[in-house]
């Protein structure tokens, strides 16, 4: 299946300072993200995103916190793992059939939200260079276990121009240096 622009969420997981630096690779994952959110926000698509316990954790990056208030992203706080430990809580937050999820930790909160998601009916994508974990074993081992649980892993060309669809499109100029 392919990502649809008119029916996607971002959901951007726990970005959250005192964590993130701590993140494999986390440079190239803050430029990623910042690109999918400007993606995002250019096509008005919904953005929401978590923040794990913002009093031991610290609130989203400050870079990115400023971007996400500029925009109509909404966000709420959490101490469960999983964004939607119970369905009842998804419709306040996603009225998409698709969601896009990015953030920190792939083997944790990641995981365990694209499944909850999966499990309550959504299609739930990840893109591989939008996630992080400490080692990157650990990533690595969560992307298994999402791909054995059909959830789709992308990378971030594959959603530039999924979104973009045709080479037509006003944005296709302006997204397409993102790839490069």
């Amino acid at each position: 299946m392919l990502i649809n622009s008119s029916s996607c969420t971002l959901l951007l997981v726990d970005v959250q300072e005192k964590l993130f630096n701590k993140i494999y690779d986390s440079k190239s994952i803050y430029k990623h993200l910042l690109n999918t959110v400007y993606i995002f926000s250019q096509l008005n698509l919904p953005i929401v995103y978590t923040e794990q316990y913002p009093k031991g954790l610290g609130s989203t990056i400050k870079n990115l916190k400023q971007k996400l208030d500029e925009i109509d992203s909404k966000k709420f706080e959490k101490t469960s793992f999983s964004c939607f430990p119970s369905n009842k809580s998804v419709d306040n937050w996603i009225s998409t059939k698709q969601v896009l999820i990015c953030g920190i930790e792939t083997h944790i909160c990641i995981l365990q939200t694209a499944l909850d998601l999966k499990k309550y009916g959504y299609e739930v994508f990840i893109m591989n260079e939008g996630v992080g974990s400490r080692t990157l074993e650990n990533k690595m081992l969560a992307v298994d276990r999402l791909k054995l649980n059909n959830i789709g892993i992308l990378s971030f060309e594959m959603l530039v121009f999924e979104l973009l669809r045709d080479s037509n499109h006003k944005h296709f100029r302006d997204f397409s240096i993102l790839v490069k």
